[in-house]
């Protein structure tokens, strides 16, 4: 954190901090295992960013532990089925197949639904030894509501919609916003030591 205190103070830093996002499309295979792997085994996931951290310690790791399962995190909250493949990207289903089921659709439960729960619990299991390695779990992280609802929709159904249904499309981005600002207390309430939010917010889905 003493980069924070540096650009919080305006203080010349020499030399420039490094910083790369860590996370799944690149981490596993770099540190020798398939994504598949990486999704499904805690101790596969806690070595590969260990791993990191240790090849390139002065370069900060953003968020750093992020316990996610690709795209499909927040979209499976929402009833979306998750595609996978053994070294391949997971893909998270179009949900809504019109804009007029976005009356339909109801706002997930952080603490019951889809993946989010086993999210919660990785870390959770591997906490202490994250702690014991030195680090601490400082992030909240989700996709912000364009990408989710690119998801639900489908990007080219969600960018037409927004032109012929606007109202409804309103209220999509305003479910998924509601949703995520639970998830991400829920995730600041679990582990208190989070004291910044990582949200990506580009449109994804296809």
């Amino acid at each position: 954190m003493e980069y924070a205190r540096l650009c919080r103070s305006r203080e010349v830093v020499s030399p420039l901090p490094t910083a790369f996002i860590i996370d799944s499309p690149w981490l596993p295979n770099w540190a020798g295992h398939t994504i598949l792997d990486y999704f499904t085994d805690d101790r596969i996931f806690l070595d590969d960013n260990l791993k990191a951290m240790r090849a390139f310690p002065e370069t900060i790791m953003l968020p750093g532990f992020w316990s996610e399962y690709g795209m499909c995190t927040e979209p499976s909250a929402f009833g979306s089925v998750s595609m996978w493949g053994e070294d391949e990207f997971p893909f998270a289903k179009k949900v809504l197949r019109s804009p007029l089921e976005v009356e339909l659709l109801e706002k997930p439960n952080p603490r019951k639904h889809g993946l989010l729960p086993f999210v919660i619990k990785r870390l959770q299991h591997l906490q202490p030894e994250i702690e014991k390695a030195g680090h601490k779990i400082r992030f909240a992280v989700a996709r912000g509501p364009l990408n989710i609802a690119s998801f639900l929709m489908g990007t080219p159904e969600f960018l037409e919609a927004i032109k012929t249904h606007p109202e409804l499309m309103h209220r999509l981005l305003d479910i998924v916003t509601d949703f995520l600002v639970e998830w991400i207390a829920y995730q600041r309430e679990v582990f208190p030591t989070i004291d910044g939010i990582s949200c990506s917010t580009i449109s994804s889905g296809s």
